[in-house]
């Protein structure tokens, strides 16, 4: 979600711009900026299952939004993005490791026991 400020902060700044008035503008303005729409269609999450704008907007007071790198800034060539390999990891690996899990714990429990 904070990409998405981050996004939306680089789209409008410009070079001569005050960029703590862009950053502001888009803080506290950004139903203007279709940052929650644009998040519901990129990925399939809920706009409900997103924090409110005012908890983003008391972040960002504290953390101020141009001092943030851009996901896309953690990527290199030959390791790839960190974010695409957490969610290959929550995707795949999480489920199969979990799996895995309920086939031990079921191979190691006696056939008389009942399971808990």
């Amino acid at each position: 979600m904070v990409d998405c400020y981050l996004t939306t902060y680089y789209n409008h700044k410009t070079i001569f711009g005050n960029r703590k008035l862009i950053a502001d503008a888009i803080i506290d303005n950004p139903q203007n900026y279709h940052i929650y729409e644009g998040l519901s269609t990129l990925t399939n999450i809920s706009r409900y299952d997103l924090p409110d704008p005012e908890t983003y907007r008391d972040f960002f007071r504290l953390n101020s939004l141009y001092e943030f790198q851009q996901l896309s800034a953690t990527c290199t060539y030959f390791r790839g993005c960190p974010i695409t390999r957490l969610d290959v990891a929550i995707a795949y690996d999480l489920p199969e490791l979990v799996g895995k899990y309920k086939k031990m714990v079921e191979s190691a429990t006696p056939q008389g026991m009942p399971k808990s």
